[in-house]
């Protein structure tokens, strides 16, 4: 149990690290601050991210798998294309 636990506690404090994160991101967006800043923020996001999908055995191929079918075609065929 103590272990669930623990587990359970990391992720809470990944997903707050990657909602802060994700937040950090848009401020260096809308201050349009310098490229290596918002580079910086993205990579910290992005870290966090995988770090958390890991955790929740979401493997990043996948994830790139479907960054590929998204980018293979328009935003309205993609949507289409989604199970209801």
């Amino acid at each position: 149990m103590m272990a669930d636990t623990k587990l359970r506690e990391t992720a809470k404090r990944l997903e707050k690290q990657l909602r802060e994160e994700a937040d950090e991101l848009c401020r260096t967006l809308e201050d349009k601050e310098e490229v290596s800043r918002t580079a910086s923020e993205m990579a910290d996001m992005l870290y966090h991210a995988m770090v958390l999908l890991s955790k929740r055995d979401v493997k990043f191929e996948d994830v790139l798998e479907v960054l590929r079918k998204r980018f293979s075609q328009s935003g309205i065929e993609e949507k289409q294309s989604r199970s209801k």
